[in-house]
């Protein structure tokens, strides 16, 4: 559990899709987090001081629904707060980000750093100047459609990437050339000068038919040469200076034969804060040490063994049971009678194990899991079977005990 926050160290409002990690992460650090999300789910209301729903995920992040979640939540806050940090969910409404800025202080990358960014006119062009290798980009649909997938502006979590054959012309889209690799993360940590990389992390999906490169889980630490780590670290600390990057953030390459192509930069903190954040090297103070007073870590992120965590979705539309019992390593836990549509995230699971794929393994072992337990406890309480009790002690993993 992350440990007490300190009152005179201050309160954060924290926004993002789901702000779990990011109020966890705050907890660690010793700050009290104040979270408006479209979850609010039962562990982020124990992590939180106090936490706002917003509305519907569907339409996205809304000022209006945003400032009035801020405003209660600041009532509610013990201690002075020091201002915003965000998570996802932002990247493509950079005026919603300028709006924010107009009432409280952004402990993060300002609006325009983020639309340079996220803008694949102005942030290929730069890569190019500066000689970092990535899949050739164009904004217009190419004449052969084949080899070639669409993205959109400021998209994260790998749902919006098709290929180019079925994708629409739309506004806000761009066109990049398909390529074979494994997807590694570096997470850094800026001060709009310069940057530390803290690690390195390997990613995987969970394809559908719709979604073939929808993000599934990281684990860390990244098998990876000294020679590739310096090339990834040094394009990273390249680029957070080229763009003025501050805090933390995350640079996503694909790593082939030829070396590692950069795809992407998350200008704020993202997936990776669950296997990276610890109580001895708190994420959200060296992101606050970077943003507020320029202050970077000598060193990376020491951690022992592996780490990882993975998205549980639904593979059909579900209510969450009363009777269904979380396990430890389980989180964005939603509450009882909440539903959950298909290819909706149910939960996040964690693994701990001596190596990364071991651990990515685990996690995998424990997808499946919160799935059959949901399952099972579903039908219990349907057919109303079994002794009395039974159905509540329920636990989704036989490998918990092992694990610990």
């Amino acid at each position: 559990m992350p440990r007490k926050s300190h009152p005179e160290r201050g309160s954060l409002l924290i926004a993002a899709v789901s702000g779990r990690a990011l109020a966890a992460c705050a907890r660690r650090a010793g700050f009290t987090p104040l979270v408006a999300d479209f979850f609010a789910d039962a562990d982020t209301q124990k992590i939180a001081h106090a936490c706002r729903k917003l509305g519907n995920i569907e339409r996205g992040m809304r000022w209006q629904n945003l400032r009035r979640a801020f405003d209660a939540l600041v009532k509610e806050a013990p201690s002075p707060v020091l201002g915003v940090v965000y998570g996802a969910g932002l990247e493509d409404r950079t005026p919603l980000l300028a709006r924010i800025a107009e009432h409280w202080s952004l402990l993060g990358n300002d609006a325009a750093t983020v639309e340079r960014i996220k803008s694949p006119e102005c942030f290929f062009p730069i890569l190019d100047r500066l000689g970092i290798a990535h899949p050739k980009t164009v904004l217009k649909r190419p004449a052969q459609d084949a080899g070639w997938l669409v993205k959109r502006h400021g998209g994260a979590g790998g749902s919006h990437i098709v290929r180019s054959r079925l994708g629409k012309d739309k506004p806000g889209t761009y066109y990049q050339h398909y390529a074979e690799g494994i997807a590694i993360s570096a997470l850094f940590v800026a001060n709009g000068e310069r940057a530390r990389v803290l690690g390195f992390s390997g990613q995987w999906t969970a394809p559908t038919p719709r979604s073939p490169w929808r993000y599934c889980g990281a684990a860390q630490p990244a098998s990876l040469s000294a020679a590739v780590k310096g090339k990834m670290a040094e394009a990273a600390e390249r680029l957070a200076a080229a763009f003025r990057i501050r805090g933390l953030a995350s640079a996503d390459f694909l790593l082939g034969e030829t070396g590692p192509l950069l795809l992407e930069i998350n200008p704020r903190p993202g997936a990776t804060l669950d296997i990276f954040d610890s109580e001895t090297t708190p994420l959200l103070e060296l992101h606050l040490d970077a943003v507020m007073m320029g202050k970077l870590p000598r060193i990376g992120i020491k951690l022992d063994g592996g780490m990882a965590s993975a998205i549980v979705y639904a593979p059909e539309a579900i209510t969450v049971p009363p009777g269904m019992i979380w396990p430890d390593w389980a989180a964005d836990r939603p509450k009882p009678g909440d539903r959950i549509d298909k290819s909706r995230p149910i939960c996040t699971v964690w693994a701990r194990a001596a190596t990364s794929a071991r651990a990515r393994r685990l996690a995998e072992e424990r997808i499946v899991n919160i799935l059959n337990a949901l399952h099972d406890v579903t039908r219990g309480e349907i057919r109303g079977q079994g002794r009395e009790g039974e159905r509540d002690r329920v636990v989704p993993d036989g490998l918990a005990e092992r694990q610990h």
